[in-house]
């Protein structure tokens, strides 16, 4: 089986909705309504900013997960750092790699333009903290969110 992580391409859009239709379904957040879909998927895929970005992994040459990327400045660093915002691999092809692939190129690319840090957040219950348990150190801050409008997940 040939793994290999590339950018996202225009190509790439049929299969993302499936996969992100996927992602939704895991967090228990099916109802995304479609304009916000439509939205992420402009921005990861529009080339002239620097801002948003994604990659996809691909097994024997189909696309089987993605991961999104939101870089912005920082107050405790003095570089702009990476939120690895999303990642998901098709459940059907876990445990190949894929996920530590993707998270392994977010850092390549973080390192290659300077970037002080890569950080993310994940469910309490999510079963790949085995995955980000060796691949970043655990710290203890609590997210609160105080919402403006529909609810994000």
């Amino acid at each position: 089986m040939a793994l290999s992580v590339r950018g996202l391409r225009e190509s790439d859009e049929a299969r993302w909705r499936e996969l992100w239709a996927g992602y939704l379904d895991f967090y228990r957040y099916p109802d995304l309504p479609a304009h916000v879909t439509d939205h992420t998927w402009a921005m990861l895929t529009a080339t002239e900013s620097d801002a948003a970005f994604a990659f996809a992994a691909d097994l024997d040459g189909r696309m089987i997960g993605f991961v999104h990327i939101i870089v912005h400045a920082n107050t405790w660093i003095d570089k702009p750092i990476c939120y690895l915002e999303d990642l998901y691999v098709d459940p059907g092809v876990r445990r190949c790699g894929a996920g530590r692939a993707m998270i392994d190129a977010v850092i390549a690319r973080a390192k290659a333009k300077d970037y002080g840090q890569v950080y993310w957040r994940t469910a309490d219950d999510n079963p790949a903290r085995a995955l980000y348990d060796q691949v970043a150190e655990k710290i203890d801050f609590v997210t609160y969110v105080h919402q403006l409008g529909p609810k994000a997940v």
